[in-house]
């Protein structure tokens, strides 16, 4: 038994799993060649919540997005989410006019209402789907996502949420 082990070794030859292998693939080009403006976005969105978005890429593959607001028609009613989402770009643009990058990620959703009597706090996670167009001559994005959300502090639901913004870029 003890023999087969260094036979067994020596046929597998540890140089052969460091060759790199021919690839045809190409990776996609940065974020940076995608749009011009530094890593921090700010601007506004429609949807839940309506109000101030926000996004930092964290490279070319990841973001922390963020929305500040309030629920359209629901007056004392205040919303946040943020969202770690991932960033993919199934979708290659022909004459680099634009850019299509996808985004998808796990989230956190609340939203309180101050009216009295009867507010509420709403809690929950959330999963955070979408599409983002990129211009590389301009500092500006425009995404339009849905994010599926259960609460689950205070009045256990769900909800299908969505928006649509846009993001200055500095």
């Amino acid at each position: 038994m003890n023999a087969i082990l260094p036979l067994l070794l020596s046929l597998v030859d540890p140089a052969d799993a460091q060759v790199p292998l021919q690839t045809h693939a190409t990776l996609a080009t940065s974020f940076t060649a995608e749009r011009m403006g530094g890593p921090f976005g700010l601007g506004v969105a429609l949807g839940a919540p309506t109000g101030l978005t926000g996004k930092i890429w964290m490279g070319d593959a990841m973001a922390v997005q963020f929305t500040v607001g309030g629920n359209l028609g629901d007056f004392k009613d205040v919303g946040a989410s943020v969202d770690w989402v991932f960033e993919f770009r199934p979708i290659n643009v022909e004459g680099n006019e634009y850019a299509l990058p996808f985004h998808i990620g796990p989230g956190l959703k609340t939203d309180v209402n101050f009216q009295l009597p009867g507010g509420f706090l709403l809690l929950g996670p959330r999963l955070v789907a979408g599409v983002t167009v990129l211009v590389p001559t301009l500092p500006i994005d425009f995404h339009v996502e849905i994010a599926p959300t259960v609460y689950l502090i205070e009045q256990m639901g769900w909800d299908m949420e969505g928006q649509i913004g846009c993001r200055y870029y500095f």
